[in-house]
């Protein structure tokens, strides 16, 4: 496949970190791509005011969530991305079963040349479980507007990409707003094995009574495995490095890919 259509791909595997998000790349139009992901977490430590680790109740969190994109026109990729969590904690803290926070929208390219991408993403999410732990409330509806750049390259021989996405996420219900940033790194040492290196931060800078100022920073390595040209699998793990009044989350993953 083509050296730009196959960062697009590659660049899918962001949703299992959950993110409505596949990078700066825009699928050709007419073909897609679904995926379906699988993260578990279990911790027993959180970041408190002062970015320290403290104790707090355990608790395991399950999501489970496909991941849909199809490119409808040369300049507009439409995505979709259904999503499941189970969490569960001791009482009198509340456990939660139901629909996680699902996404739908679209990505728009500005730039695209052999060696760069620049595009545009909007994405409406529905309520869900706190992204960061079960220790927060309930999130309310929200809007998640970023601007996205990737460029390709090659270290030596080896095809290799970056990727990094801004934006912010704005939340109803009068609940306080993210700066979001997401960076990624890839490299494919061999030409069916791909290596991702990724970065996910959020900074919450309002505050209130029920979600207070908050931040934390996550990093996630994977490897995803071409088992044909149109299925591939993924396993990795992931660990909230730093954080301020958030869930310290530590745990693998797995995804399989189908391109259409």
């Amino acid at each position: 496949m083509p050296f730009a259509r196959a960062l697009a791909v590659w660049l899918l595997v962001i949703l299992a970190a959950g993110g409505a998000s596949a990078g700066a790349w825009l699928m050709p139009p007419g073909e897609g791509q679904i995926i379906a992901g699988a993260a578990f977490s279990g911790s027993s430590r959180a970041f408190d005011s002062h970015g320290h680790l403290i104790p707090v109740p355990s608790y395991d969190k399950f999501e489970l969530g496909a991941y849909i994109e199809y490119g409808l026109v040369d300049w507009l990729t439409l995505v979709a991305s259904p999503a499941y969590d189970r969490i569960r904690q001791p009482a009198p803290a509340l456990s939660y079963n139901g629909a996680g926070e699902s996404a739908i929208g679209g990505r728009i390219g500005l730039y695209q040349s052999d060696g760069l991408v620049a595009s545009l993403q909007a994405v409406l999410l529905t309520p869900g479980a706190s992204f960061n732990s079960a220790i927060e409330p309930r999130r309310a509806g929200s809007i998640d507007l970023r601007g996205m750049i990737g460029s390709n390259f090659t270290i030596g021989s080896t095809p290799a990409f970056v990727s990094a996405e801004g934006g912010y996420r704005f939340y109803a219900q009068s609940q306080p707003g993210e700066w979001r940033l997401d960076l990624t790194f890839g490299v494919r040492p061999i030409e069916k094995v791909l290596v991702l290196l990724q970065n996910f931060g959020a900074l919450q800078t309002g505050a209130s009574a029920a979600f207070p100022r908050s931040s934390w920073d996550k990093l996630q390595t994977s490897l995803v495995y071409d088992f044909t040209p149109s299925i591939s699998g993924q396993i990795g793990a992931f660990l909230t490095v730093a954080g301020v009044n958030t869930g310290r989350e530590l745990g693998p993953l797995a995804a399989l890919w189908y391109r259409f």
